[in-house]
Order: C-alpha cells, then sequence, then structure tokens
C-alpha cells in the first residue's frame, strides 16, 4: 500500500497529526498579502502634526547604511520646524530612546530638540499606527510603502513621501513580492530616489509613475565621509601583506556572493595573486573562514563599527563588491574615497564608463565570471608598478557631507510636505 500510495503521489505520513501546508489560506479573510501594523486616526495628535517616518526596526544593533540614509533625509527637515515621528514596523525598537536620538545626532549632525522627535514601537502583532490628521508618511521600504498607501485615508494628505534606495522588486525571484514591491511605484507617492543611476533606471523602464516625466521627484548622490574613509596604506608596517576585501553577503542575493567566491578562486587558480603576500578579508555577513586555493584563504571579518570599518578599507588594497542593481551601494564609493581600486559589476545605466566618472578607481565588468577575473587581474597588475605603498590621493565626484548631498533635497521635501499638508 505504501508502495501505491507513493506512485500515486502521496507518500507515507508521518507518524502524529499531519501538517496542512495550506492552513494558512483556508481562511476566506487571508491571505495578508503584506504584513505590518494598521494605521488608523487619534484625535488627539492632530494638534501636534509629524513626518511620519516608517522604518522597517529601530534597533541600534543593526543599522546600516539604508535606515542611517533615511536618518539623514529626514533629519535636517526639524531645523525647517517640522516635527518627527519615527516608527519601527516589523522589527524592534531600542528600548533607550536617548541612545537612538544620540545615534540620529551622530550619523546627522543636526542637533534634534528634545520635543522635535520621537520613536514609537508599532512591530507588535495587531499593532497600531496612530496617525493624526495632518501627519505625512515617509515610506523607506516596500512594505512600509503599502502601510504609508493605507494610512493616506487617515490623514488630510493624498500622497505620502518615498525615500527609494535601491529597486526592491529585485530583491526577490519574480513572485507576489516583487509584484507588491513593483506595485508600490504606482501608488500615490513623491519620491526621494537615491542615486541618479536608479532614478534614470526606474524612468527609462516607465516604472510606475517614473513613466511620467513630471511627475514630482528628487535625487541625491549619497555623500561619502572623507574623515571616515581616506587613504592609510602609507601607515602599514614593511612588508606587510596586501589585502583584499570582498563584501560578501550571501543571505543577499543581489550581492552575487556565489560569482564573487567564484572570481576569486579563477583568479587565484590563474596566479593572479603570485608574487606578493596577500589576505584576504570577508565584511558584510558572518563567515567561516573558506578556501580560495591550497595557498590562499578567505577569512570572515566579525562586525567592526563604523571608524573601524572606514580604517580596514584605507588600509587596503583592493574591494571585491558586486550588486546585480542599477544602485552602486555604498561600498564601492567609500573605497574609492578611502584611495583603493574597486572592481564591482555594470547594470543598466550603471555602466563601466559611468562609474569611472564617479571615480577612476572604480573598475567595472558584466557579471560574467571571466570579465570581472579580467578587471581584478589588471588592478592587481596595478599594484605591482613602482612605489605601490605610497598612498595616492583619492579621487570621487560624491560629495563629501550630507549637507552638500542634500542641499537641493531638504527644501524640496520641505515645500511637498508644506503642498501635501495643505492638503
Amino acid at each position: 500500500m505504501s508502495l501505491v500510495r507513493r506512485v500515486l503521489g502521496r507518500g507515507v505520513e508521518a507518524e502524529g497529526a499531519p501538517t496542512d501546508e495550506f492552513a494558512k489560506f483556508r481562511s476566506v479573510g487571508g491571505p495578508k498579502l503584506v504584513s505590518g501594523p494598521t494605521p488608523r486616526h487619534e484625535s488627539a495628535l492632530d494638534g501636534d502634526p509629524r513626518l511620519v517616518v516608517l522604518l522597517p526596526h529601530l534597533n541600534l544593533e543593526r543599522m546600516s547604511g539604508g535606515p542611517n540614509t533615511v536618518f539623514q533625509v529626514t533629519a535636517r527637515l526639524a531645523a525647517l520646524g517640522h516635527r518627527l515621528r519615527y516608527v519601527a514596523t516589523s522589527g524592534p525598537l531600542s528600548p533607550d530612546a536617548a541612545a537612538l536620538a544620540g545615534h540620529v545626532r551622530r550619523v546627522t549632525g543636526v542637533d534634534l530638540p528634545g520635543d522635535a522627535v520621537d520613536f514609537v514601537d508599532a512591530s507588535a502583532p495587531r499593532a497600531p499606527v496612530d496617525l493624526g490628521r495632518d501627519d505625512i508618511l515617509v515610506a523607506s521600504w516596500w512594505p512600509t510603502a503599502h502601510l504609508a498607501n493605507a494610512a493616506l485615508g487617515h490623514t488630510r494628505a493624498e500622497r505620502f513621501l518615498y525615500v527609494i534606495q535601491d529597486f526592491e522588486p529585485g530583491f526577490y525571484p519574480w513572485s507576489t513580492k516583487s509584484a507588491l514591491a513593483e506595485a508600490t511605484y504606482s501608488m500615490p507617492m513623491r519620491a526621494i530616489v537615491n542615486e541618479p543611476f536608479l532614478e534614470r533606471y526606474l524612468r527609462d523602464a516607465r516604472v510606475g509613475q517614473f513613466a511620467d516625466e513630471a511627475w514630482p521627484r528628487q535625487t541625491f548622490m549619497p555623500a561619502v565621509d572623507r574623515d571616515v574613509f581616506r587613504p592609510g596604506r602609507a601607515d602599514r608596517p614593511v612588508g606587510a601583506a596586501r589585502r583584499l576585501v570582498f563584501y560578501a553577503r550571501p543571505r543577499n542575493p543581489r550581492n552575487l556572493f556565489e560569482i564573487g567566491l567564484r572570481v576569486l578562486r579563477v583568479a587565484a587558480a590563474a596566479g593572479v595573486f603570485d608574487g606578493a603576500e596577500w589576505e584576504f578579508v570577508a565584511v558584510g555577513q558572518d563567515l567561516p573562514d573558506l578556501p580560495l586555493s591550497d595557498r590562499h584563504v578567505l577569512r570572515g571579518q566579525p562586525w567592526v563599527p563604523y571608524e573601524a570599518y572606514g580604517a580596514l578599507l584605507g588600509s587596503s588594497d583592493v574591494l571585491l563588491s558586486l550588486m546585480l542593481s542599477p544602485h552602486t551601494s555604498y561600498p564601492p564609493l567609500e573605497m574609492a574615497a578611502a584611495g583603493g581600486l574597486v572592481v564591482t559589476n555594470t547594470y543598466g545605466p550603471k555602466t563601466a564608463e559611468a562609474l569611472s566618472a564617479i571615480s577612476p578607481s572604480i573598475r567595472a565588468a558584466t557579471t560574467d565570471v571571466a570579465a570581472l577575473v579580467g578587471v581584478l587581474s589588471d588592478a592587481v597588475a596595478e599594484l605591482a608598478r613602482p612605489s605601490p605603498d605610497v598612498a595616492v590621493p583619492a579621487s570621487i565626484a560624491v560629495p563629501a557631507t550630507w549637507d552638500e548631498a542634500l542641499r537641493d533635497v531638504t527644501p524640496w521635501i520641505d515645500a511637498q510636505v508644506n503642498e501635501l499638508r495643505a492638503g
């Protein structure tokens, strides 16, 4: 009987009650496509209008480039009289509000008045997001855009602001999630786009509202702090090994971990690293040591503070950082500012020529392994030229401060908020 059931497509059931893989679909009220809190109007908040900034989490231990950029974009509005409420929609809120406010001050350089900002945890099951009629929603990730869109029924504004930092449908295979992420670009929003490459990609692909050239949007090039990311190779001990840093994030498919690892192994087998001592460091996620050849090992680097990360890049020679996206991601810009050589990939308007125009230290090829090995080989050969240990002044055409990066963005957001609040 067991064999018959297997042939007919039913395996032998395990002991105990069988699991129902379709249980979550049996309720006529489901499925819930986007998880998260529920917006609601709270009349007590009507006299305290805020910019309600929706973030996946407000956990100090997990702050990275994405949420920190949202702080940069929004915190400067406090100086223009806008009051801010940061809401953790799906992840934890750090229990120390003062420490969170201190983090925002350190990251942005903005001295936020104590009554100008508060932090709210809406990540608990069935937690609401309370809103006043004059609040303006700011989304920062596609699920928060769905929340902001739903919240418009509880506010006077008919549109929300949307900080777009990548083409987020590309985070997933073609699926419900990718469709839901792409749907956010057609919502009633006004966009603040991180990098001209990304804005051009959305515009060229005629994605959602970006098909309309007149749709309100603002774009910025992110800043790279030259005090943190600066050349430091001249300070290394004489005879120290050269260092290659691999931005290795296997849990983030768009970072092409498998291709990058294969590039390093093919390069090692081809003798690219012969003739000098090299060390290989993986940053981005926790990794075990991985062999590249019988003589080379990629060693995981534990998470380090921001300044220590800057020092690591400044004392390294080459960064391998891949990103299947029209966005450069921050590591190539940071390494170029630190005076090292960068090997990355092209995508759409993010061409080799466009990246080289940002910095001649950024070298790019298609995601073909042989092409990337060729670019990496050229970079390593360049290091072998005369006086390789002398720090070369970094050349990179990105803003050195966020005040410069957001010079046009902050007044634009201020005008949008005032217009939306007026109804």
